[in-house]
């Protein structure tokens, strides 16, 4: 079936046209009565004068019409529960694809190397390079449970938090060196600019999550060789932590869907990129939960990413 054909027989479309056949059936119905009640009382009055009511029965009509109305209303609520219960399963299913790649990437990969330390001679120096990937593997795989049981939750917004403080300019710097494996893997030319460093009360773990999944982003999304910008300044009343990316950047209409649980940018340049559509949604509950926003900038695609998580500045902790 051709593709302008099929869109014909989209359920939206099916929807909108029993709607309309519903009302025009409706309208005609009415007016076809209204048109005949003349005719209708000339044959009561021959056939028995006695069932002939004096003026035009209105009290049937409209019970006609809310019948019909209710109907309407009853098709409509079906339609509606059926729309979302058609994306629930596309975004499990799309879900359960994206997980399924995510485990078994690292696992066939840490499989692979632990054979071959098994059943051949290596130098030191190849061991010392098959652990360090197995690790990065077994960092990945951590993340992505850790993701999806905080994804899991019934209300994420409920997540229990241990805020102690935090000075920010180190522990940014220790989640930079964190990643530094990864950065140097994708040759990546970054740069951290700290212009003003308070000490917050955060959840360290917590926080810990969104820079790994902001900077995790970031290299995912970019091409090798690709400039990386990471800054942190006051703003306002905010600490406003910035990474900034020159990879393939964002179409504007999928920014405001950006956040949402399992949804991934689906085109060309995403296609074969990791990732389960979760990193981003519990950044967001995590920043919202400590009374921060995460907001994101692009100016199209090909002209990369900006988040910028901003942290109340009223959670400072003053002679830390």
């Amino acid at each position: 079936m051709r593709p302008k054909f099929k869109t014909l027989f989209h359920p939206v479309i099916i929807f909108i046209g029993v709607q309309i056949a519903w009302v025009i059936l409706m309208a005609i119905g009415i007016d076809w009565y209204i048109e005949r009640s003349a005719e209708f009382q000339e044959f009561a009055r021959r056939l028995r004068p006695d069932l002939l009511t004096p003026e035009f029965n209105w009290v049937v009509l409209l019970e006609g019409s809310f019948l019909m109305m209710t109907i309407l209303a009853g098709v409509y609520l079906i339609f509606v529960y059926w729309t979302k219960q058609a994306k629930l399963n596309q975004m499990q299913s799309n879900f359960v694809s994206s997980v399924s790649h995510e485990l078994k990437s690292p696992l066939a990969s840490i499989q692979l190397y632990l054979e071959t330390l098994k059943y051949q001679d290596v130098s030191k120096e190849e061991s010392r390079d098959f652990v360090e990937t197995m690790l990065a593997d077994t960092e990945r795989l951590s993340a992505l449970i850790e993701n999806i049981l905080e994804a899991s939750k019934s209300d994420p917004k409920s997540m229990e938090l241990k805020m102690l403080p935090v000075k920010m300019d180190e522990f940014l710097q220790e989640t930079i060196q964190g990643n530094e494996s990864r950065l140097k893997a994708k040759s990546c030319n970054w740069q951290v600019d700290i212009v003003d460093s308070p000490t917050l009360l955060i959840d360290k773990r917590m926080m810990g999550m969104v820079f790994n999944n902001l900077l995790g982003n970031a290299l995912r999304y970019s091409p090798s060789g690709s400039d990386l910008k990471v800054e942190m300044k006051n703003s306002g009343k905010n600490c406003e932590i910035r990474f900034q990316d020159s990879g393939i950047g964002i179409d504007k209409k999928d920014l405001k869907k950006l956040f949402r649980k399992f949804f991934r940018v689906q085109n060309n340049q995403t296609q074969n990129i990791e990732g389960a559509g979760l990193g981003l949604f519990i950044s967001k509950e995590i920043v919202k939960s400590h009374k921060g926003k995460l907001k994101v900038f692009s100016e199209g695609i090909g002209k990369g990413t900006t988040f910028t998580v901003a942290l109340p500045l009223g959670s400072a902790v003053k002679n830390f």
